[in-house]
């Protein structure tokens, strides 16, 4: 047998190798399998792309998954006497096998992204399993033997080391000695001529593995064992683990029956030699859901709307039985655009869909924008589907995410729900993907490979032949345009709905009204002499909540307690030594208020690096000392209701207050049994939550991000503000929203106020026609940094004369170059920053005809500009 191996080296290219697979590997290799493999003089990691016997594939051509074959070579298969190959090690992990479909996709993702295959295919396995061999180097029997002193300085060092510590690696002895790499591998080449030390290869250790447990039990009879206490008098430890065993019969983990019984290890390991116990290894599965609470839940009545969306998804999914994978004839009507307003039950069909999918014995796929979003619906996912699901994303623990990937592979769990890294999840049996709050930018990778998730679920389901939902009350406009011409089925739910009991007894569903939406024009505010960050009509709004008993939220889309600190005399802004951003000032980490804010005067945290300084106290620029914060972020918020409502209980929730593991969880916990009042966070409270005691939902500054050198800035605001505002009156009528803003005119805030989706599509689609922006053109987006201001620009205007040349030789109309400009973002740690968007219908032609230099960023459909 012969494998086709995707080697991980980095020679700027995918290497694929062929290698001969031994006899015993036969039965257990499969396509997609990590396996060991030897290249030069070090082993490799690769993963196995296809199998066959000299003379014919092992595979059937004609199965739609079987992954095309990629050559290295022109070797010649029909060949009767195939050329000698060198031997394929083993499998580095018999758990970690990618899918057909795993494969397909990844070289989808290799061409459209422009990244190396190998790099595609690492998204697609564990994390943790990927290990590195390193050349080590030990002393023969001649080397021990050999006298010291007879050798030259370095010779001498190296043999001594290697006599005293055994085996070492290379970089382990460059650490211990002086000298260059050249000169320390021409002493390794005397040595070894001489015959007194020998080459080897040690592979380090994988960082995930199962977990393994030791478990106790008898290895005879009660009977014998009672029998056997009687020759154990003299034993004390032995007997008592014995008697306890006995009493136990049922395995028991070493380390808790030791502990009963008062007994050692010592004691044990006797036990064992007189075949008195056994020791059995079990593997214990980590489970991110143990803490995880949820009663059976019942599906409720379905509103018209819902029915009829119902319906639709419901005779596309039924055709999924006995359909091919790659089926294509009507992979449109399997693609679903669901746009509901904010609690119309969008997730309640998505239950729905999962539960029609799972008894055709197929499995589902769910991808949400945020991490504090998987919390919130694993629990009503758990209470429709207990012990079903599995959990993918990057807050798990390393051997906890490596335990799901694996029960997913095995089918041990039906449904995989997690961040946009979940899209890569090993299903092989996959039906359905619901990708819900689609139009989130978080969906978009921002390193290499800069994958969409989104775009990659869609193509996920093609290759797959699954049933796709996206989701949104607010969808991005790429993908309403989409729905109006055809390349997605829309279904509407414009209405929000509640669960009711009636005068029977039984459920029913209900209409409730969207929050009543309030915009205050903050310039009237500053005005008439208000100088709070708060209108007068938000902070009655906040006191009538509070006397209610209900719950608020503030939303700002800012860390921190400032937006820049600035010298009021000569308008200095305090920036970054290390990037071109304003720092900004966080008074506590905590985020609660300070009852005595002259005792700290915080930190300047630049949110790019991460560097920190003291507030100064005079201006470095001027030395004025009239140098103040200006603007606000949540820990101001934070005060300032500590200030007017002494007894309110606040909590923050930023990036800065959830940098623990469990952080998300334990902040929605605490709001969700009512151990807050008012609730102030940024963009992550805006998308999706449940809150059902929420009745006002405050916006304290709309205008952020608005006038953003980037065409989508307009889209960002009106989904944030429509998406916040929905986190009100979920259960109850009379909930309101108020938007703060300076200019209330402006179109995006305009439909937020109305709830009015189709008024702001209508507006910003003719904005993207116009300024031949997507939905109508695709965008490329390259980026080149360095450390010097002029170099980058060169390099930027190089680039861009390149892309003209290419251009007119293939007389290429339908493009147009915008830059080469500084990135809004000029300086990131120490680095200049200069870009250019390529602009075309399809700007695949001209992608193929350039040759990037090293350095430069490439991002395919960029979500920002910045």
């Amino acid at each position: 047998m012969t494998a086709e191996l995707l080697a991980d080296v980095a020679v700027g290219a995918d290497a694929v190798f062929t290698y001969r697979v031994l006899p015993p590997l036969h039965s257990v290799i499969q396509v997609g399998h990590l396996v060991w493999a030897p290249l030069r003089q070090r082993h490799v990691q690769g993963i196995v792309l296809e199998l066959y016997t000299w003379g014919g594939s092992l595979y059937n051509p004609d199965d739609p998954l079987s992954p095309p074959r990629l050559r290295s070579d022109s070797l010649n298969r029909s060949n009767a006497h195939p050329p000698t190959l060198r031997d394929l090690i083993d499998i580095a992990d018999p758990d970690v096998s990618l899918t057909p479909a795993q494969i397909r996709l990844a070289r989808w993702i290799s061409e459209y992204y422009r990244v190396s295959l190998y790099e595609a295919l690492s998204l697609m396995l564990p994390p943790g399993v990927t290990r590195e061999s390193e050349t080590s180097w030990r002393a023969t029997v001649e080397g021990h033997s050999a006298t010291l002193g007879a050798l030259p300085p370095g010779e001498r060092d190296v043999l001594y080391l290697l006599r005293r510590s055994g085996e070492m690696t290379e970089r382990d002895l460059r650490r211990r000695l002086r000298g260059s790499d050249a000169e320390l591998q021409a002493i390794y080449a005397a040595l070894r001529e001489r015959g007194l030390i020998e080459r080897g290869m040690i592979l380090s250790r994988a960082r995930a593995r199962p977990r393994i447990e030791r478990l106790v039990r008898l290895a005879v009879s009660p009977d014998e064992a009672r029998a056997a206490l009687e020759t154990l008098a003299r034993a004390p430890r032995q007997r008592a683990l014995a008697a306890y065993l006995i009493d136990h019969p049922e395995p028991a983990p070493a380390s808790e029956a030791l502990a009963a019984a008062a007994a050692d290890t010592g004691a044990l390991r006797a036990l064992e030699r007189r075949g008195l116990v056994e020791v059995i290894a079990h593997e214990v599965w980590r489970n991110p859901l143990m803490h995880i609470s949820a009663l059976p839940d019942t599906p409720p009545a379905l509103s018209p709307a819902q029915q009829k969306a119902w319906d639709e998804i419901a005779r596309v999914i039924d055709c999924l039985k006995g359909s091919s994978p790659n089926d294509d004839t009507d992979a449109v009507q399997r693609r679903f655009l669901l746009y509901g307003v904010t609690g119309s039950g969008k997730t309640e069909l998505y239950l729905r869909a999962i539960a029609r999918v799972l008894r055709l014995g197929r499995q589902a796929l769910v991808l949400t924008p945020e991490i504090a979003l998987t919390t919130q619906l694993v629990r009503r996912f758990a209470a429709r589907f207990p012990g079903r699901l599995a959990v993918l994303h990057s807050e798990l623990a390393t051997g906890e995410r490596y335990d799901q990937w694996r029960r997913l592979r095995r089918g041990d769990a039906s449904i995989a729900i997690g961040s946009r890294s979940a899209v890569f999840a090993p299903l092989p049996d996959l039906g359905l993907i619901i990708v819900d709050e689609e139009h989130e930018p978080s969906y978009k990778h921002d390193a290499a490979p800069r994958y969409h998730a989104r775009d990659v679920a869609q193509r996920l389901a093609a290759i797959t032949g699954s049933v796709l939902i996206l989701g949104s009350a607010t969808p991005s406009v790429e993908s309403y345009a989409a729905s109006r011409t055809g390349h997605l089925r829309l279904l509407e739910l414009p209405d929000r709905v509640a669960m009711a009991t009636g005068p029977d007894g039984l459920p029913y569903t209900r209409r409730l009204p969207l929050p009543q939406v309030i915009v205050v024009d903050m310039r009237r505010e500053l005005a008439e002499n208000n100088r709070s960050i708060f209108s007068r009509a938000l902070q009655k709004a906040l006191a009538e909540t509070l006397e209610r008993d209900e719950q608020a939220i503030l939303f700002l889309n800012r860390r921190g307690s400032a937006s820049f600190y600035m010298c009021r005399d000569c308008g200095h802004v305090i920036t970054c030594p290390n990037c071109s951003s304003p720092l900004t000032l966080h008074q506590e980490a905590s985020g609660q208020p300070s009852s005595d804010r002259s005792a700290s005067p915080g930190l300047l945290v630049c949110h790019t690096c991460n560097h920190r300084e003291l507030p100064p106290a005079i201006c470095p620029h001027c030395w004025s000392s009239r140098v103040k914060s200006f603007g606000i972020g949540t820990q101001r918020v934070v005060d300032e209701i500590a200030t007017l409502f002494p007894d309110a209980r606040v909590l923050r929730w930023d990036r800065d207050s959830v940098g623990r593991k469990g952080d998300h969880d334990r902040l929605l916990d605490q709001f969700l049994h009512h151990e807050a009042d008012v609730l102030v966070g940024t963009q992550m409270i805006a998308k999706g939550l449940d809150l059902p005691m929420v009745g006002l939902v405050g916006v304290v500054v709309a205008d952020t991000g608005l006038y953003l050198p980037d065409f989508r800035a307009g889209e960002r605001t009106f989904q944030l503000l429509t998406q916040v505002a929905g986190r009100a009156g979920r259960r109850a009528e009379g909930a309101k929203s108020i938007i703060q803003t300076y200019t209330p005119e402006h179109y995006a805030i305009r439909a937020a106020q109305e709830h009015h989706y189709h008024a702001f599509y209508e507006e910003e689609i003719a904005f993207r026609r116009q300024t031949g922006y997507p939905p109508f053109t695709r965008l490329v987006r390259f980026v080149y940094s360095a450390g010097s201001d002029v170099r980058a620009r060169r390099a930027a205007e190089s680039l861009a004369d390149e892309i003209r040349v290419q251009a007119t030789k293939r007389l290429t109309t339908d493009w147009s170059l915008i830059g080469p400009a500084p990135a809004f973002f000029h300086v990131q740690r120490n680095r200049y920053r200069w870009h250019l968007i390529l602009r075309a219908v399809d700007p695949t032609p001209l992608l193929n005809a350039l040759l990037l230099p090293p350095g430069w960023v490439i991002d395919i459909d960029p979500v920002h500009v910045l």
